[in-house]
């Protein structure tokens, strides 16, 4: 980069040299033949016009590189030429403008430039052509083609602009190619709710409507062609959900009318080509023209219960409320409790709190109370049996498991060991009540084991 800059430089020192050897030249003949001149601009060997300053150029062409660079078309820097002559000038000087100097320099530095229009988008170079409808028809096709099938809008994530510039003919694309670079970027376009203004206009004062068209409904373009008769063929490639299915097996442990989830479904994707074929810039057809799939669906799976239904009569005997380990922690009558004498009106069956309580016989729940505070039963149960007598289970670790009023079969599971209400552990609290009378519940019970 050094060289770079001392080549430069010792180039604009030999340049002005050679001003001062043209400058001294054209005094001499300005003096002998007492006739006015003016020193011209020469680039690439071709006259530019008379300039007041050397140094004024040579300022010029550095900001001339400088901006080169920052614009970074993928060309490389050619440089122009510049040397000076002189001409006979005329009553009024007539010198080139910094702007006039620009242009001249910028167009010369680099090879194989056209005047052409260059679209940005938030600045950013996208494409120029040579004539600016053909710019903004390709903003609209590709508008379109984002918007697909879909039934709401699509609006423009990013700012338009269009610039009348010099640019490098590897930088000049057909309407259709500069589409294509359009929808390449994914996030050059966004939803926005149906009936909102998706009018787009750039700053050559090109404005065009929304037309719902048949198009690529998102994707990546693969490839594309165009015959003599303008008809345009693209296949945009598209990732798209595959639906799981739901699938019911049956479960002879669950009870007929019963269901339950044993897993989740989830989607799957697959990738599809689509064909769509344009005519004068209008989708006309979409078709499929092959699809792979890439993650394959996961099924929802619903047990369904096979096993038939315990009848809900009572059996007029009752069975124990729980099934696994327990021990028995206080019987029926009195005790002393809380320093006090106490008449216990059940039976305590300690266990690991969240063990399974059963119903002791078939019935109807007359009371379920789901609210464990207001009692000192905390959480509690009391199911009716066709023989009148009624079964009380007390200090459900939280809401029991049915309602009032729903029939219930001898050895269901109406709700889980816990401690709510006055409890000093967890423990189911047992109840048998014979005509309004709570009674021993270990005489209605089987032996203990």
């Amino acid at each position: 980069m050094l060289l770079n800059y001392l080549k430069s430089k010792n180039r604009i020192i030999s340049c002005v040299l050679c001003t001062v050897s043209v400058l001294l030249a054209a005094l001499m003949i300005a003096s002998v033949c007492r006739i006015k001149v003016d020193l011209v601009l020469y680039v690439d060997g071709n006259m530019t016009g008379a300039v007041s300053d050397p140094a004024e150029v040579g300022a010029i062409l550095q900001t001339v590189k400088a901006d080169i660079g920052k614009v970074s078309y993928g060309e490389s820097f050619a440089g122009c030429t510049i040397t000076y002559g002189f001409a006979e000038g005329g009553t009024e000087r007539d010198y080139l403008s910094e702007g006039e100097i620009y242009k001249a320099l910028y167009v010369a530095s680099l090879k194989n430039y056209s005047s052409a229009y260059g679209l940005y988008a938030d600045g950013e170079f996208i494409a120029a052509n040579v004539d600016p409808e053909i710019i903004t028809d390709a903003v609209a096709s590709a508008r379109s083609s984002a918007q697909g099938e879909n039934s709401g809008e699509v609006e423009l994530a990013a700012a338009l602009e269009v610039k009348s510039l010099y640019y490098p003919d590897s930088a000049l694309y057909a309407g259709s190619e500069i589409e294509k670079m359009l929808l390449d970027k994914k996030d050059l376009y966004r939803a926005v709710k149906p009936g909102a203004s998706t009018v787009i206009s750039v700053d050559i004062d090109a404005s065009w409507d929304e037309t719902k068209f048949l198009g690529a409904g998102g994707g990546e373009i693969v490839s594309s062609h165009a015959d003599e008769d303008g008809v345009l063929t693209v296949n945009i490639k598209v990732t798209e959900s595959i639906p799981f299915i739901t699938e019911y097996r049956k479960n002879p442990d669950l009870l007929v009318g019963t269901y339950e989830k044993s897993r989740d479904g989830a989607d799957g994707k697959k990738e599809v080509i689509y064909r769509i074929t344009y005519k004068d810039g209008v989708p006309e057809k979409r078709e499929p023209v092959s699809e792979e799939i890439i993650l394959e669906p996961l099924s929802k799976i619903i047990d369904e219960g096979t096993k038939t239904k315990p009848v809900t009569a009572s059996q007029d005997r009752y069975i124990w409320p729980i099934k696994d380990h327990f021990v028995i922690t206080d019987r029926y009558g009195g005790r002393e409790i809380f320093g006090r004498y106490d008449f216990h009106n059940g039976i305590d069956l300690a266990a690991r709190s969240g063990t399974p309580v059963y119903a002791a016989d078939g019935g109807v729940v007359i009371k379920s109370n789901h609210v464990s505070g207001a009692s000192t039963y905390g959480y509690h149960v009391i199911i009716q049996h066709d023989n009148g007598q009624k079964t009380l289970y007390a200090h459900f670790r939280s809401e029991p498991f049915v309602n009032e009023g729903e029939r219930v079969y001898q050895g269901q599971q109406i709700g889980e060991v816990g401690m709510t209400g006055l409890a000093t552990g967890p423990h189911l609290h047992f109840e048998v009540i014979v005509n309004g009378e709570k009674v021993n519940p270990s005489r209605y019970l089987p032996p203990e084991e």
